[in-house]
């Protein structure tokens, strides 16, 4: 399924290591084919609903993004992860950490 997300979190010493893996296909456009592409434009992430990560992507993204950062954070915070793609086609998790 497009725009599934699947990501995990720990957190060591008031920080946390966070990766999520995007099902998306990130198609480049062909206007010479009449395709428009599929791509993510805009990633965000919020650690308890404040803002640790803002993106803009573009069709140079590979298939399938593999993405990793770093925050502070807490055992028992909540990352959320979303997007939004170019078709306005949208995904989100939410994952607590331990």
């Amino acid at each position: 399924m497009a725009g599934e997300i699947r990501a995990r979190g720990s957190v060591q010493d008031g920080v946390a290591d966070v990766r999520a893996l995007i099902n998306h296909p990130m198609e480049v456009p062909e206007p010479e084919n009449g395709k428009e592409g599929h791509f993510i434009q805009e990633l965000f992430a919020e650690v308890n609903g404040e803002e640790v990560f803002h993106a803009h992507w573009g069709p140079g993204i590979s298939a399938n993004p593999l993405i990793e950062f770093r925050c502070r954070a807490a055992p028992g915070d909540v990352v959320r992860l979303s997007f939004t793609d170019n078709q306005g086609q949208s995904g989100s998790h939410e994952l607590e950490l331990g």
